[in-house]
């Protein structure tokens, strides 16, 4: 281990008590103006040791067993950790990263678009789960096809020069069916998450065959730089009786990790909270991380926070100071529940003010590696979700759903764009917390300061409760002596940046009351850009040149003693250039600024260089589009790609080299003219883009029964018969009546739509029934073709409790029983529960868990069926969990090839519905021709009729993409990605509609409406995924 910290090594190993005289030797004449300001640094440094720390603190770290070791100074990997931050190559870099799950957008060319986004947000990096139930839909039969491919995304991302983290599980939690674990793992004794013998022999061929495909991939050579083990596991709990010790577990995921070649690589793992598991011991990680969600998930009451998490630094300083500050998901959005209020609710509690305030406070206790769960979230698309959540998994995230901009995502630009233009922030000391700092008790000030005297300090309210404008002056250090920045703001839940002794290119900020956004030099010229909202601005830059000059009249600059004093305010639109010798300072307005800035690299990006964000990279800044993905400079041309908005004009202004004279974007030529500013600016008109697209009510409708099973006489020769008298489950799950065990998971059917054809023969007068199916989830029941009876859960966030299991009671109408009886039950699953407390949730049972005839005798037998092919999948591109067991999913009539010749055209729509309980499939087509240059997200828009119980499935193109409840929602809205739609050709849709209701139901309204329309250079789909 290095025994020195690049702070001792540069000041050649002085004590802090020495590093006053050094200071004072060099600066020599400025003794006597510096004296509190280092007095008062010198003597806080001193006391580092239990904070953010220069202190070389390498010999607190804790190896992990059989590691080959990462830490800085003593390993010759090419990523490395020491308590500052990851290195790559040996160089510092802040891993500002975002969650995205490549399995939720399944169309693999939008997966360029999402990361192109998220870098040109400031994202260096992107962590991935991966899922074990997706890929391992039979036991021993692993399929990486598809939006499973773990080699396709990883070349997506090193193409577009993003870094990943890995995160294989096997078990991921994440919302998703079981948690991520495959259906078939239900059926086992041993407990999951454990040291279980055959529990262990499961997940192995699964951790083996992710090891192997990611391992060639491990930076240099690629652009993985972590690999995660587990996901929140929890051995810590004595009274859990399932994992409680099972240490193994962990340590043998790591084991199996690097017996397959993850050895290149940091191996982490996630703590659900800062409670220091596998910080150390046996199965102690390389680096060791937790999770924050600090603001939970009660999207009802988007304005409701709590305060911000104060023991960050201390937990760290706790459980592992020698290593990064790691927050390996911290709260990115919101999951929205059945019944819930939207994700446009979750958005306003997870909004830009939260992503300001609570990422600087991050920020603030030297966090180093940030991920942000969700950045990009997707869809639950097929039967991915668990039974919590609904399609949609949007998140609330900065990335839409439909893959279109937040201004959260703005926000979250600043902050990347600085802390990548920022590296010092690494070596920053905690310095003082409180509020003594300011001339209002109302402002918390965390200071932090590096050896060389550069200042961050991060001001918010002391509670969150405040939401009113506070003003304030603020006491500053500086090498010249303390300043007293006047009339800073902050416009209540809002937290700022205030920087000084700030270095940039060749030149140094001494102070500013704004923030600091970027910077770069161009032609031997620094420029920095700031920026403030409704306050005034004090700048101080150290300079030689004796003249300042202002491109505007509201921002004021002078020369005296080597500084150059900038004041003013910026336009609320438009940029501020003052110009003092070869440097500029740019000051704007943050709310023009954050959604038009940009800065692309254009120099020092071939090989590895591609991941670089820092000032190591040559940038070039654009201001003006709704994106710029990317720029390239060659002669005279600055070539960038980007999008723009339908039907607006856009100001285009770009800051690069003199020796570019021209601009395309897109390709095509933009007339520009060099400003006052010393920019290019030009202007781009973008026409009306808004493609034409069908009617739904009009297209020809073919219809046909999807529940013919109801029929006595309906052949079920090839259902599965259920002879099962026993279950391995925990006690919680048993059967609740009847012989036989009708568990769907028991027989091999693990998602989507089950139906059940119960036979007897006696004299029964009526039915007990025990059906389980997941929050939310519904029945219907038949004797003899005729309507019974349906039951339906319950959210889990309802105030009165979720409902995941009925029991029904039905008395059988009179001279309804005959000699031959079917009793058909079909069951809406919703999915898997999670294992997220480790005790075996997830083999909560599916289907019928117990049954009583009433009346005397007895069911003679029970056949089951669900999900096409059981175990066996033939879709391999879809995977097992696209389709469930409805009768029109069975005969394959979901995909586009299947022939409806036989259906009905008279009076199908399902507009016009049904007239009884049951389920009926509608089907038609539609062409869509959108221009080729355009990102059109195109979703199905549908009225719900919150008093009428109905469900509808949608299939585009063979994938359902929607589940639609009219009586819970919330969701009415379901974006289909360009690539499962056809946006130039034909499209196939199939609409399932189940009528709970002996009335029957109707579809009040379903339309195709863009969500957003853009001009885009984004990669050109051509056909469909499957």
């Amino acid at each position: 281990m290095s025994k020195h910290s690049p702070f001792s090594s540069a000041m050649g190993g002085y004590k802090p008590a020495l590093i006053l005289g050094v200071f004072l030797l060099t600066l020599g004449g400025l003794y006597t103006t510096m004296r509190l300001s280092l007095l008062s640094t010198a003597s806080a440094f001193a006391g580092l040791a239990i904070a953010q720390s220069n202190v070389d603190l390498s010999q607190k770290y804790i190896p992990s067993p059989g590691s080959p070791g990462f830490y800085g100074g003593n390993s010759s990997a090419a990523v490395t950790i020491d308590q500052h931050s990851l290195l790559l190559d040996g160089k510092r870099i802040m891993v500002f990263s975002g969650e995205f799950h490549p399995w939720r957008l399944p169309s693999i060319p939008l997966w360029r678009d999402v990361l192109e986004k998220m870098k040109a947000a400031g994202f260096n990096s992107v962590s991935i789960y991966l899922h074990w139930g997706l890929t391992e839909g039979k036991p021993g039969v692993l399929n990486f096809e598809g939006h499973r491919s773990v080699t396709k995304f990883l070349d997506v991302a090193q193409s577009v020069g993003i870094l990943v983290i890995v995160r294989p599980g096997p078990y991921i939690n994440a919302e998703t069916s079981g948690g991520g674990f495959p259906g078939w793992l239900t059926n086992f004794k041993d407990a999951a998450r454990s040291n279980g013998t055959d529990f262990t022999a499961a997940w192995k061929p699964y951790i083996r065959e992710v090891s192997k495909f990611v391992a060639p991939y491990q930076y240099p050579a690629g652009p993985v730089i972590l690999v995660q083990s587990e996901n929140e596991f929890s051995m810590d709990d004595p009274s859990n009786r399932y994992t409680y010790g099972h240490t193994d577990h962990m340590k043998w995921i790591m084991e199996e990790m690097r017996e397959n070649g993850i050895t290149k690589v940091p191996i982490t793992h996630n703590d659900y909270r800062s409670g220091g598991q596998y910080a150390s011991g046996a199965a102690k990680v390389d680096l060791y991380a937790w999770d924050g969600y600090p603001l939970g998930f009660d999207c009802s009451h988007p304005n409701v926070w709590n305060e911000v998490d104060s023991s960050l630094n201390a937990n760290h300083q706790k459980w592992n100071p020698a290593e990064p500050l790691y927050l390996a998901e911290y709260q990115g959005g919101a999951f929205d529940p059945w019944n819930g209020p939207g994700y446009g609710a979750c958005y306003n509690l997870i909004n830009e003010q939260f992503a300001n305030v609570f990422y600087k406070n991050s920020y603030a206790a030297g966090t180093y590696l940030q991920n942000l769960y969700m950045t990009y979230g997707g869809t639950n698309w097929g039967n991915l979700a668990t039974p919590t959540v609904y399609t949609s998994y949007d998140y609330g995230s900065a990335i839409s759903e439909d893959r279109s901009l937040t201004v959260k995502y703005g926000e979250l630009k600043l902050q990347g764009l600085f802390l990548h233009a920022t590296p010092h922030y690494h070596l920053a000391g905690r310095i003082s917390t409180g509020t003594s700092l300011s001339t209002s008790n109302q402002i918390f000030t965390t200071h932090l300061a590096t050896p060389q005297n550069q200042n961050l300090y991060v001001v918010r309210q002391t509670t969150n409760a405040n939401t009113a404008r506070v003003e304030f002056d603020l006491r500053v250090n500086t090498t010249k002596g303390e300043v007293t920045l006047k009339n800073v703001a902050l416009n209540g839940r809002e937290s700022k940046i205030i920087v000084s002794e700030y270095p940039f290119g060749s030149s140094i900020l001494g102070y500013t009351s704004a923030e600091v956004a970027t910077w770069t030099t161009l032609d031997g010229s620094d420029h920095i850009v700031l920026y403030t909202s409704n306050q005034t601005t004090t700048t101080a830059l150290y300079t030689n040149s004796t003249s300042a000059t202002s491109s505007s009249s509201s921002m004021t600059a002078s020369v005296s003693s080597g500084t150059a004093l900038i004041s003013g305010s910026p336009s609320s639109s438009g940029l501020t250039r003052v110009t003092v010798g070869k440097t500029s300072v740019w000051v704007a307005d943050k709310a023009w600024l954050a959604p038009r800035i940009w800065q692309p690299r254009v120099s020092g990006t071939s090989g590895n260089g591609r991941y670089d964000l820092s000032p190591r990279t040559g940038s070039v800044l654009v201001f003006g589009p709704y994106l710029v993905r990317n720029a390239t400079i060659k002669g005279s041309t600055i070539a960038i790609n980007g999008d723009l908005k339908s039907g607006t004009t856009t100001e285009l202004e770009v800051l690069a080299p003199s020796s570019v004279k021209s601009v395309t974007f897109n390709g095509k030529s933009v007339k520009v003219s060099k400003t006052a500013l010393g920019t290019l600016k030009g202007s781009i008109v973008t026409k009306d883009l808004t493609p034409k697209l069908p009617s739904l009510k009009a297209l020809k409708w073919k219809c046909t029964d999807s529940l013919p099973e109801v029929a006595v006489k309906f052949d079920d020769s090839k259902w599965v018969v259920a002879t099962k008298n026993s279950t391995a489950r925990p006690v919680e799950f048993q059967p609740l009546g009847g012989k036989t065990v009708l568990y769907s998971d028991e027989y091999g059917f693990h998602a989507g739509n089950l139906l059940y054809r119960g036979k007897f023969e006696s004299k029964a007068t009526g039915v007990r029934l025990s059906v389980q199916g997941g929050y939310n989830f519904g029945f219907s029941a038949f004797l003899n073709g005729q309507f019974l009876g349906s039951g339906q859960g319950r959210s889990g966030s309802d105030a009165a409790g979720g409902i995941d299991l009925v029991n029904a009671t039905y008395t059988f109408p009179a001279g309804l029983v005959g000699k031959e009886n079917v009793l058909t039950v079909v069951v809406d699953n919703m999915g898997l529960d999670e294992d997220w407390n480790s005790r075996d949730e997830f083999k909560a049972p599916r289907g019928i868990r117990g049954y009583e005839l009433l009346g005397g005798g007895d069911f003679s037998s029970w056949k089951l069926t669900g999900n096409v092919d059981g175990e066996d999948t033939k879709d391999i591109i879809r995977g097992p969990l696209n389709q469930g067991g409805l009768y029109v999913e069975r005969i394959g009539a979901i995909y586009p090839g299947y022939s409806t010749a036989s259906w009905n055209t008279t009076g199908c729509s399902p507009f016009t519905g049904i007239s009884k309980a049951g389920i009926t499939a509608y089907k038609a087509k539609f062409a869509l021709n959108i221009d080729q240059n355009t990102d059109v997200p195109v979703a199905f828009k549908f009225e719900r009729t919150p008093t009428s119980n109905y469900r509808v499935m949608l299939y585009v193109n063979g994938w359902q993409f929607g589940r639609f409840t009219s009586n819970f929602g919330p969701q009415t809205v379901y974006p289909i990605p360009e690539g499962i739609l056809n946006h130039r050709g034909e499209n196939d849709i199939l609409l399932t509609l189940w009528s709970l209701d002996a009335a029957g139901a109707k579809v009040a309204n379903v339309e195709l409406a863009p969500t957003i329309i853009l001009s885009s250079s984004k990669e050109i789909i051509r056909g469909l995924a499957a």
